[in-house]
């Protein structure tokens, strides 16, 4: 199978707006390589993130080396699982070894994780490639994204209004944890549909 040449001018919203498993697919068709999707997906937190303040840990260098692992995997065949290759980032409330696992409390702020949590380790084996974490309220326990250790995650459409909470920091898109409204009301924030 020859790979298509990537139109980036053209397709950049097309991949940075695709749902996970449009991505996955997109990708194993090799239509776009995870390198090239994951690099996309970088360069938009990069320039997002100093307005928006939903990125609080990222793993970049990390996610592109297992961007070009899979890369090599695809071509040579290897590739497995719903969400191989694609980029996706992750609420701070779900420990990633390596990565700090705060709450937003102050007092946690060197906690780093020495394991996967479940959910986590699921994805991983999907083939997903984790960006980082995203902020949530202290604790996860109010319906605003705003805590002491990483400050207020604005609404991507208006700046001045809230995100919701509190998976707000993964209001775009990524994985988060609902109870009372946790995913619903950022969702809706934000005018796209959590489940």
């Amino acid at each position: 199978m020859h790979r298509r040449v990537f139109n980036v001018a053209v397709e950049k919203a097309t991949i940075l707006d695709a749902d996970a498993t449009t991505l996955g697919e997109m990708i194993r068709r090799q239509e776009i390589t995870s390198t090239e999707a994951t690099k996309m997906y970088i360069e938009h937190i990069k320039k997002m993130n100093p307005k928006i303040n939903f990125l609080i840990e990222d793993r970049f260098s990390t996610a592109l080396a297992e961007a070009e692992n899979a890369d090599r995997q695809i071509l040579n065949n290897q590739a497995s699982g719903e969400l191989f290759g694609v980029p996706m980032s992750m609420k701070e409330s779900f420990h990633i070894e390596g990565m700090k696992t705060t709450g937003g409390v102050v007092h946690r702020k060197n906690a780093i994780q020495t394991a996967d949590a479940e959910v986590v380790r699921k994805l991983k084996e999907a083939g997903a490639i984790l960006l980082g974490k995203t902020n949530t309220p202290e604790l996860c326990f109010c319906q605003e994204t705003d805590n002491k250790l990483y400050g207020r995650t604005n609404n991507p459409r208006n700046l001045e209004r809230a995100v919701g909470g509190s998976s707000g920091g993964e209001a775009p898109a990524g994985l988060g944890s609902d109870i009372v409204g946790s995913i619903r009301f950022p969702s809706h924030f934000n005018g796209v549909v959590g489940y």
